[in-house]
C-alpha cells in the first residue's frame, strides 16, 4: 500500500531563511533525489521551488502556492486549505515550520525548532510569537507527534506547553555544506584580515545573539594586552533596520571591530577556515548550526552554557557566562593561546562527527511512518 505524506513547506523563502532553509533541504532532499522503501510519496506544498528541485518525480511532486510568500495568505493555506486538501490527497503531514494545521484529521509530525515565542517573543515579532503560542499547542494534539532539534527545547516545550513527553522526538540538526566551499581567501585580503589574528562572529545583528556582552569583552580584552597586537573581531550577518542597524553603529566605533555584513558561503567558509575562534555567546539558540560548522573546519570554538550550546558543542568547546563579559574576555585570552587552541580543534573535529544530516533524515521518515500505522 503505498502511503503520501504531505509537506509543508509554505514557511521557507529559498536563499532568505536561512536556518529553516537548511534545515528543510537536508531532511527533505533525500526523500526526493531517492525515494525511500516501503513505498512512500510526497507532495511537497510550497512558496516557489526550492533550489535544488529537477522536476516532479514519480514518487515526488511539488504544489506551489506563490501566494503564500504573503503572511496572510500562508496561514490560510495552513490552517483552512490543507485540511480541506488532506480529505482526498494525503494520509499524513510533516510540517517542519514549527505549526501544524490545528483543523487537519489526519496525523501530523511538527518540527519545533526553538521556544522564542515563549522565551524571546522580541526575536520573532509579536504576531509570529502570538501565532505559534496558539497554533503549536493545537497542533500537538494526542494523535500528532513533536520533533525538536534539541533536548533542550523539548525540556522548554513540555513545561511551557504541557506536552506528553512521549509525543517528542529529539533528532539532532548537523552542521553545513561550508567545508566543500573555498575562494582561497580573497574574503581575508577585502577585508584587511591575518589568519589566525581575528575572532569571529555569525548572525551577529540581533539582541539574542548577546551583541554588546560579547563587544564589552571584547573591549576588555583588548584593553588588557594593550600594545601587544590584540585580534581583530569581524562581525558577520545582515545588519538589518533598527536593532540591527543600532548594534552596527556601536560596533563601528569600537577599534579592531570589522563589520564583514552578509557573505556569500565561499567566504564565510574561508572566514572560519582562518579564525582564532568562533565566538558564539548567545542568550539562547534551538539549536545552534555554527558550533558544528566552525568544530568541522577545524576553528576553535567559545560558546553559552545556556540552552543548547552544551548538548551541541560537546566538549569541542570554551564555554562561558553569556551574561559575563569579563568570562567572555578571559576566554578569548585562553583560546588565544595555541595549546588550548589546538585541544579544542581536536575534540571539535570529533564532536562533529557525532551528527550527521542523513542519520536526522532517516530518523525524521522513520517518525513519519510510525504515526501513519
Amino acid at each position: 500500500m503505498v502511503v503520501r505524506y504531505a509537506i509543508n513547506a509554505l514557511f521557507v523563502r529559498w536563499g532568505i531563511n536561512a536556518g529553516t532553509e537548511t534545515y528543510v533541504t537536508n531532511i527533505v532532499r533525500p526523500w526526493y533525489e531517492n525515494q525511500p522503501s516501503g513505498g512512500c510519496e510526497f507532495i511537497f506544498y510550497c512558496n516557489q521551488l526550492p533550489p535544488w528541485w529537477k522536476g516532479d518525480r514519480p514518487w515526488f511532486r511539488a504544489v506551489i502556492l506563490q501566494r503564500a510568500k504573503r503572511v496572510g495568505w500562508r496561514i490560510f493555506y495552513e490552517q483552512l486549505w490543507l485540511p480541506l486538501v488532506g480529505l482526498s490527497s494525503f494520509d499524513a503531514l510533516f510540517a517542519p515550520g514549527y505549526v501544524g494545521s490545528a483543523l487537519l484529521k489526519k496525523r501530523q509530525v511538527i518540527t519545533v525548532h526553538d521556544a522564542f515565542a515563549w522565551l524571546y517573543p522580541g526575536e520573532i515579532g509579536l504576531l509570529r510569537s502570538l501565532y505559534w503560542r496558539v497554533f503549536i499547542p493545537l497542533s500537538l494534539r494526542s494523535r500528532n507527534s513533536l520533533i525538536t532539534v534539541s533536548a533542550s527545547t523539548a525540556a522548554d516545550l513540555k513545561r511551557l506547553c504541557h506536552i506528553d513527553h512521549q509525543q517528542i522526538y529529539v533528532i539532532h540538526e548537523a552542521g553545513s555544506h561550508l567545508s566543500a566551499m573555498n575562494e582561497g581567501g580573497a574574503i581575508l585580503e577585502r577585508l584587511g584580515l591575518e589568519a589566525g589574528k581575528y575572532f569571529h562572529c555569525v548572525g551577529f545583528f540581533k539582541k539574542i545573539k548577546n551583541p554588546y556582552t560579547i563587544l564589552k569583552a571584547y573591549r576588555a580584552y583588548c584593553a588588557a594586552l594593550g600594545n601587544n597586537s590584540p585580534n581583530k573581531l569581524v562581525l558577520v550577518g545582515h545588519v538589518g533596520n533598527g536593532v540591527g542597524q543600532e548594534i552596527a553603529e556601536y560596533a563601528s566605533k569600537i577599534p579592531g571591530v570589522i563589520l564583514a555584513g552578509r557573505l556569500p558561503d565561499a567566504s564565510l567558509s574561508d572566514i572560519y577556515r582562518n579564525s582564532a575562534a568562533l565566538v558564539f555567546a548567545s542568550l539562547y539558540e534551538g539549536f545552534g548550526i555554527p558550533i558544528l560548522e566552525a568544530q568541522e573546519l577545524g576553528c576553535p570554538v567559545i560558546t553559552s552554557q545556556s540552552s543548547s550550546m552544551p548538548e551541541v558543542a560537546g566538549d569541542g568547546a570554551l564555554f562561558v557566562d553569556q551574561n559575563s563579559a569579563s568570562d567572555i574576555a578571559t576566554a578569548l585570552s585562553k583560546i588565544s593561546e595555541k595549546a588550548e587552541a589546538e585541544a579544542l580543534v581536536g575534540k571539535g573535529k570529533l564532536n562533529y562527527e557525532k551528527f550527521s544530516w542523513q542519520k536526522a533524515s532517516n530518523m525524521t521518515l522513520d517518525v513519519l511512518r510510525r504515526v501513519k500505522r
